[in-house]
């Protein structure tokens, strides 16, 4: 499955504002994605994810690719599994858990073929805050739309500094999974383990 989308890593500030304000019609959900990787950490390193995701009692494993010719798009392969250890959809690949990642999303859909998702999530000790938009193909104008008045909302109520550094943060932030086996690399460099070096996509 293509799934096209566009990320801002948020501060916790505009997070609120956003929350409170444009999306304060929004339905709020709790999920957990349960990451495996290698132990040098190789999958991540080539923008390739292998997470099983439990969200309202439901567990669905997924391996993710972020595309590098298409701007803001990725290939996903998903399954429906018992339970958040039952790996079946890669375990032919000799993975290893490595963590989980909690997200506290409120989700909207302001158009027809776009979602967009405002999450907070916490992982290894840090909390970040982000903005999705998710969208099919054909919507993609509208979800530039969707985006530029977010832009707009944040710069004018002055929770944002000015449009031109927030614009810089698109996409700039890197993808849960990036983020997490970061900061998974990180804290065992700080303790002299290994981990390679993360794509950002």
């Amino acid at each position: 499955m293509l799934e096209f989308e566009k990320k801002v890593l948020l501060s916790e500030p505009e997070y609120r504002f956003l929350k409170e304000n444009r999306y304060r019609a929004g339905k709020t959900a709790v999920q957990v994605n349960h990451y495996y990787d290698t132990d040098d950490f190789a999958l991540s390193g080539q923008g390739i994810t292998c997470r099983i995701r439990e969200k309202d009692g439901v567990c669905t494993a997924t391996v993710k690719e972020h595309q590098q010719n298409w701007a803001d798009c990725s290939v996903e392969n998903s399954r429906r599994v018992k339970d958040r250890y039952d790996d079946l959809l890669f375990r032919n690949m000799k993975l290893r858990y490595q963590g989980s990642l909690e997200t506290v999303r409120t989700i909207y859909f302001p158009h027809k073929g776009i979602s967009v998702m405002l999450d907070k999530n916490s992982y290894l000790g840090t909390t970040d805050y982000e903005l999705e938009i998710e969208y099919v193909r054909d919507a993609e104008a509208p979800a530039r739309k969707e985006l530029d008045g977010v832009i707009a909302d944040l710069v004018r109520s002055r929770i944002a500094a000015n449009e031109k550094m927030l614009r810089l943060r698109i996409g700039q932030g890197g993808n849960k999974s990036a983020r997490f086996f970061r900061r998974k690399a990180e804290t065992a460099a700080q303790r002299g383990g290994g981990g390679s070096a993360i794509r950002s996509e």
